[in-house]
């Protein structure tokens, strides 16, 4: 089923791309410390809502195979 592939890929492209830019602010020079707080953690929400739609998501699938 190539939408489920899709879907999955996206996911994880989302998460790769959180991961990276959570390694740029956390090593960005041009920002307060106060900013790099903030950008930090509303990026590591972002990360974790990912990876928990992530696991909702091979849940439902391995659900789905089983049927």
């Amino acid at each position: 089923m190539r939408v489920i592939n899709i879907i999955t890929n996206e996911l994880i492209l989302d998460k790769q791309k959180l991961e990276n830019e959570l390694e740029r602010t956390l090593n960005s020079k041009d920002q307060t410390t106060e900013e790099t707080v903030k950008n930090s953690i509303k990026l590591v929400n972002k990360l974790s809502e990912t990876t928990q739609s992530i696991a909702i998501w091979e849940s439902y699938i391995n659900t789905e195979n089983r049927k």
